[in-house]
């Protein structure tokens, strides 16, 4: 039986989290990946290699503490990269892109707080280095490779599915272009979203380019935890029989 692959977007806080935990306790044969968990691994390297924080008023001080990344963006995500590809220029110092801020947001955080330094970054307490995994995330796509997240989530499944994992779930789809990777490796593109909620962060670029997302169904999040649970097992059932519906209102499934 082929692994049934499901690729999630949605802004924050809409539930995406939620489908993803009441389909692991439909099937205990579930994987989760996300491209934050990815960029965590990074984001966790680099804290680790790490003697000096920067001066993040020179851009010579940042680019001196980003010369431990391509190694360990070889290592974690297995793509090539050259120090030239990510150094911070002075421009960017000097326009202050959103992406940019991130960076400074995280630095500034650091320096209040050395010890964010040596903790592991988790699903648990991701919320406090959200800037850096942005920075990170949205920089090396930029700077680095279009594909270098999905990429990895990509080769990781196929991994699982040797090894005999049914359902993988690749959260926090943010561009059209990885969505059509999950797509062309099998997936199906769901978006969970929950009507009058607040979209949060609608200034940064990677959550802005979610919205152009083509996607096989939407989870209108308009019920109890218990409601979405009914609905994952209707989205399964119907992926199974190659019926997916466009459309799901998990207040229905009660």
């Amino acid at each position: 039986m082929l692994m049934i692959i499901i690729g999630m977007t949605g802004p924050i806080g809409h539930g995406k989290s939620t489908f993803a935990k009441a389909i692991g306790s439909i099937n205990n044969s579930t994987i989760r990946f996300e491209s934050s968990l990815i960029i965590s691994e990074v984001a966790n390297a680099l804290h680790q290699a790490t003697g000096k924080l920067p001066d993040r008023y020179s851009v010579d001080s940042i680019n001196d503490w980003l010369k431990p990344l391509p190694r360990i963006i070889e290592e974690i995500a297995h793509q090539q990269c050259s120090l030239e590809q990510i150094i911070i220029e002075q421009s960017d110092a000097e326009r202050h892109p959103i992406e940019y801020d991130k960076l400074m947001l995280h630095l500034e955080s650091l320096q209040r707080n050395p010890e964010m330094l040596h903790q592991q970054i988790t699903v648990e307490n991701k919320e406090a280095y959200r800037p850096v995994l942005q920075w990170l995330g949205g920089y090396l796509v930029k700077n680095v490779s279009a594909d270098i997240w999905y990429n990895e989530i990509l080769r990781r499944v196929k991994v699982a599915e040797n090894e005999g994992y049914e359902i993988c779930i690749i959260g926090g789809l943010r561009f059209p272009r990885d969505a059509n990777n999950v797509r062309k490796s099998g997936g199906v593109i769901i978006k969970v979203y929950r009507p009058d909620h607040l979209q949060y962060d609608m200034l940064d670029p990677t959550e802005r380019e979610r919205d152009n997302i083509p996607t096989d169904s939407t989870i209108v999040s308009n019920g109890t935890v218990e409601d979405m649970l009914n609905c994952a097992k209707q989205v399964i059932k119907d992926i199974q029989e190659n019926n997916l519906q466009k459309l799901y209102q998990t207040k229905r499934f009660n």
